[in-house]
């Protein structure tokens, strides 16, 4: 795969500048495990912006083409389970989603980055008139072929090149999606033009805090290397970015909007030992360090 590595002026978040990030480490172009010194391949220097905690690659690499990172088969990509229907899918989200915006049958939702349709399928079942973007050929055939999402409601493109007219919506969601961007600010910018007064925007990304990237951190430092395991700009799942509440904070003065609503996720604990692992999840729920962060976002008044 070949790679353009583009500088990053200023933080993408909160445009503070990227000289003034402070350097994490390195990161593979490869999965490292435990003994990333032992393998082979070239890096590049995570940083985390001082201002908001906006952790990204610098410079940033970036492929000739997003099909290198995206086309591929689906099932490649998931495990076999995700491709099951599960009622309680994204339900959580769905009810806080209509607690925001005073929910009434037939309110509009747009899925950015619908991936195989899972989202949008749970959307319309629980009332919602519900459309999608997504950039992968693939992804969307799975979406219309296995999931049965209607052709015309799922667009083939990303959110920067979509084109809704005048069409507007109650509900976006960005369900882990902004971290593969490259220009997540921007993205954010849009969808806040296609959003209805009162709507609301939800955005799920992996959190800058999550306490086992500081663990596992720990661990190559005690080793003796100057390896980091946050993001993965050159591998799967070409996660780019990592957030804070306040990336979203700062971005929003600029942008001109605020957060709602706000918590994190413990998600899966890997690479720790079981006996460990109730501590660790009781920690992180404490703590506020969870994989995920979840944002909900409205217009400033």
């Amino acid at each position: 795969m070949i790679y353009k590595f583009i500088d990053q002026e200023f933080c993408n978040m909160c445009n503070s500048p990227a000289e003034q990030a402070r350097v994490l480490g390195m990161r593979l172009n490869k999965s490292q495990g435990f003994k990333p010194r032992e393998k082979t391949g070239f890096g590049v220097t995570i940083c985390m912006c001082n201002e908001c905690g906006l952790i990204f690659s610098q410079p940033q690499p970036k492929p000739n083409s997003l099909s290198d990172h995206y086309e591929i088969p689906p099932e490649k990509y998931w495990t076999d389970t995700y491709f099951q229907i599960d009622p309680n899918y994204f339900k959580k989200q769905i009810e806080e989603a209509k607690r925001l915006i005073d929910f009434r049958p037939g309110m509009s939702a747009l899925d950015i980055g619908a991936g195989i349709g899972k989202c949008m399928v749970a959307l319309e079942a629980a009332g919602f008139s519900c459309f999608g973007v997504e950039p992968s050929k693939a992804f969307r055939h799975c979406a219309i072929n296995q999931m049965n999402v209607a052709k015309d409601r799922i667009a083939l493109a990303s959110i920067e090149e979509a084109n809704f007219g005048s069409k507007r919506f109650d509900f976006i969601t960005f369900g882990a999606v902004l971290e593969h961007l490259y220009d997540p600010a921007s993205a954010i910018e849009k969808s806040l033009k296609l959003l209805k007064k009162g709507g609301v925007i939800q955005i799920e990304v992996p959190s800058s805090n999550w306490f086992m990237s500081t663990f596992t951190n720990a661990f190559f430092r005690a080793c003796g290397t100057n390896y980091v395991t946050n993001i993965s700009p050159m591998h799967s799942p070409y996660h780019l970015y990592e957030f804070t509440e306040k990336s979203f904070k700062e971005h929003g003065k600029i942008t001109g909007y605020e957060i709602v609503h706000s918590y994190f996720d413990v998600c899966s604990i890997p690479h720790a030992p079981n006996f460990l692992k109730p501590f660790f999840r009781y920690y992180m729920e404490k703590a506020k360090k969870g994989m995920q962060l979840t944002v909900w976002l409205r217009k400033s008044q």
